[in-house]
């Protein structure tokens, strides 16, 4: 199976132009707005019928006339992130979208937040004639069932957000743009082997070149807590990343930077109301310490017709999506350290 967990890299390429200054976000703008992909997928989102079923995870004060996505009361912007596995000859029905990210840029532009959702995440997912009753189950479903429009209605709908922008992501250039950038550096808590390559990743710091950084954000089988362990993997991964951009000689280097950008494009995919000119000059003040990394809280398994799935932790999830809600993501941050990423399994 092809590996398609590091879909943030793309974005963690839009993050470190733009923390790098104005002169570099120009260049990113120029050179990747006309390269990306364009989808309507908002516009057919907003096609779907509408949820009427209101979210268990979304304490709505007010009035709300739409039940998948209350008003937001702080602000900012929301970008919904799918990593989709896309093999040749695969039709739209064997896909699923195994990296969920709700990417939140605060309205002040001086933070961002990371919020993986694991693709096993027990969540409501509407009708789909032909194929879905309704009811809860795993939440890479939806992909396979409705594409991202349908993914977007699930995740506003569950966080009680709007969704404002989507980026899709086939990650296939990954270990090329790891090896462009000569391998990050991760912490690893505890010595592990993948049981599907081989490799051991040893206790302290690991070196990952394009290869091994593909087998360590894939991995999930054999980490103590599977899937929570890979999410985490990509977190670190991201975070390390953008650091290494940063600190190294790429941005100033015009043939290192045009072949690292041109291999973000390739797999980029954006919605059609995107100006990714704005977005990364907007994101200019942006530097590695200001990237915020949680995961929906969850309180264990849950045994399901769809087999094992994560039982999302109602308060905690509650806690975090209000402040999502109401932009205070620094304050969430401040009180709920325990769902940060820190080093990986």
């Amino acid at each position: 199976m092809r590996w398609v967990k590091a879909v943030l890299v793309t974005i963690t390429v839009l993050a470190a132009l733009a923390g790098a200054g104005f002169g570099a976000s120009v260049l990113y703008a120029q050179h990747v707005a006309g390269q990306v992909g364009r989808d309507d997928m908002l516009g057919q989102a907003s096609a779907l019928p509408q949820i009427t079923k209101g979210s268990e995870y979304v304490v709505v004060t007010g009035p709300s006339t739409v039940a998948s996505a209350p008003a937001v009361i702080g602000g900012g912007e929301n970008f919904l992130v799918l990593g989709v596995d896309t093999r040749a000859g695969w039709t739209q029905g064997q896909s699923r979208s195994d990296t969920i990210m709700l990417v939140h840029v605060a309205a002040n532009r001086r933070h961002a937040s990371i919020v993986s959702f694991p693709r096993d995440s027990y969540v409501y997912i509407p009708p789909v004639a032909g194929r879905w009753a309704g009811g809860k189950t795993k939440i890479n479903a939806a992909y396979a069932w409705g594409g991202a429009p349908l993914v977007v209605q699930v995740v506003s709908h569950l966080a009680g957000v709007n969704i404002d922008h989507v980026v899709r992501v086939d990650f296939t250039a990954v270990r090329k743009i790891t090896d462009i950038v000569g391998g990050v550096d991760v912490t690893v808590r505890k010595t592990v082997r993948d049981g599907r390559t081989g490799h051991t990743f040893k206790a302290g710091v690991n070196h990952l070149d394009g290869k091994k950084a593909e087998i360590y954000v894939r991995q999930r089988y054999g980490l103590a807590d599977g899937d929570f362990d890979r999410v985490r993997r990509q977190q670190q991964y991201l975070h390390a990343l953008t650091g290494k951009v940063l600190s190294m000689g790429v941005l100033t280097n015009p043939m290192r930077l045009n072949e690292l950008l041109s291999e973000a494009a390739k797999s980029l995919v954006v919605d059609q109301g995107l100006d990714l000119g704005r977005t990364v000059r907007e994101l200019s003040g942006l530097r590695q310490d200001d990237l915020g990394f949680t995961t929906i809280p969850s309180t264990g398994f849950v045994h399901t017709t769809a087999g094992t799935a994560n039982r999302l932790d109602t308060p905690g999830c509650r806690a975090l999506f209000l402040a999502l809600r109401t932009d205070t993501m620094p304050d969430y941050f401040r009180t709920h350290r325990g769902y940060r990423a820190v080093t990986g399994a």
